[in-house]
């Protein structure tokens, strides 16, 4: 059975409920992340940022303020203030299939996933479906026989 921790990512990029949303954007453009999980001092999952989070809580670039007014707000907005909170997570051992169906059903973007202490250890997203499904694919379409002439 294939579990998501054949295809988590391990050990994510984290962020603290301290961090600001300009640690956050910076983040997410420097590693191309769309999702970031937010974990207190145990390590344990308390909120999820996403490019979705950031761009609801950020002031329009259609409004009258300069850019350095704009990385002043930005730079003193906490991830507490806009992060998600109401998480779930998967851990391990989860069956691939699961965690798929739930992404698809919940339409979630990612799943953090975390031990048996509730500390995040990987993070499984739905970008990473889609390169499974794209595997799959591929090895389905080179098992095909030759279509006759």
């Amino acid at each position: 059975m294939l579990t998501v921790e054949d295809v988590m990512t391990p050990k994510p990029i984290t962020l603290s409920r301290y961090n600001s949303m300009a640690d956050a954007r910076k983040l997410m453009n420097e590693h191309g992340f769309r999702h970031l999980p937010v974990v207190d001092e145990q390590q344990q999952v308390i909120g999820l940022v996403s490019q979705r989070n950031i761009l609801a809580n950020s002031i329009s670039s259609q409004s009258y303020i300069d850019a350095k007014e704009l990385a002043k707000i930005e730079v003193g907005t906490l991830v507490a203030d806009f992060m998600t909170t109401e998480i779930t997570t998967i851990t391990q051992n989860t069956c691939i299939t699961d965690a798929a169906l739930l992404i698809h059903k919940k339409k979630f973007g990612c799943l953090p996933v975390v031990n048996n202490q509730n500390e995040l250890i990987g993070i499984i997203t739905d970008h990473d479906f889609v390169a499974i499904s794209v595997q799959l694919l591929d090895m389905m379409t080179q098992s095909e026989p030759p279509e006759p002439e």
